[in-house]
């Protein structure tokens, strides 16, 4: 049986280091030359260090920080409406992941919407640098109808129960995580953030056992960094999101034992 996510904050100090973020991915010199490539992981490292990220999972009151990322994450055509992130963030919104810092930084495209922490420190915010956003789809790739969302969800109700039942969005009894954005703030990127938001999620999700596989769509000069973190492309996807010439992503999780497999073994 499954088990619930769990939405508790969990800091990133013992998470491996990192190598290479999306946008370094196709950087044959940063490949070719090792010791250059242990001095950027380094750098890299002592600026995430700085930050203290953490994570934690996002509801309904992140919808105006997760607007705000992923508008200044992405061009226009690709980026997910406000309208969809009240939609996930509502229905499924354990699926969502976010990285936080306590840092006080004004430039941040999400300053404005940074959550106070601590009413007795009125400086002390929680401020959303990058965001992982999905739902669960019964199709082993992500396609056009699974980025939407039924337009009366508000009026059928809220609950997984009811919302599966709609060809659009999300579908609690499917078995595939599709990842609808990895969004992380322009003046962060290159600090490894979002290959840890990845990591901690693709963990998450295994570990919960909801799926049996997380799927997403990519541009070509990305592909080798989700590759890195396990997934394969599986071809040309059918997904006309942004004008299509995207590329399917899977990773599959090895099949887990069942109960009584388990006490056979035993």
């Amino acid at each position: 049986m499954p088990r619930p996510l769990e939405s508790e904050k969990a800091t990133l100090a013992d998470m491996p280091p990192l190598t290479k973020s999306p946008s370094q991915a196709v950087d044959n010199n940063y490949e070719n030359d090792p010791g250059d490539r242990l001095q950027k992981d380094l750098q890299k490292g002592r600026q995430r260090d700085e930050l203290h990220p953490l994570v934690h999972t996002l509801n309904p009151s992140y919808i105006d920080s997760c607007d705000r990322l992923e508008q200044a994450a992405f061009p226009p055509a690709e980026r997910a409406s406000r309208d969809k992130f009240a939609y996930r963030l509502t229905v499924c919104g354990e699926l969502s992941l976010g990285l936080f810092t306590t840092a006080q930084i004004p430039s941040a495209a999400t300053a404005d919407a940074a959550h106070l922490v601590d009413s007795a420190a009125p400086d002390r915010k929680e401020l959303l640098l990058a965001h992982v956003s999905a739902t669960k789809t019964r199709n082993t790739t992500v396609r056009d109808p699974d980025m939407d969302f039924p337009p009366d969800w508000r009026e059928r109700g809220t609950s997984a129960s009811v919302a599966h039942d709609n060809q659009l969005g999300h579908h609690e009894d499917g078995r595939t995580v599709a990842i609808h954005s990895l969004a992380v703030d322009p003046e962060h990127q290159r600090r490894g953030l979002g290959r840890t938001l990845l990591k901690a999620y693709i963990h998450r999700i295994q570990m919960s056992g909801v799926a049996d596989r997380i799927a997403l769509i990519s541009h070509g000069p990305l592909v080798p960094f989700y590759e890195s973190l396990g997934f394969e492309q599986k071809g040309p996807s059918s997904a006309q999101i942004g004008g299509g010439g995207w590329i399917d992503m899977v990773l599959e999780f090895p099949e887990q034992p069942t109960m009584q497999q388990r006490f056979q073994q035993s």
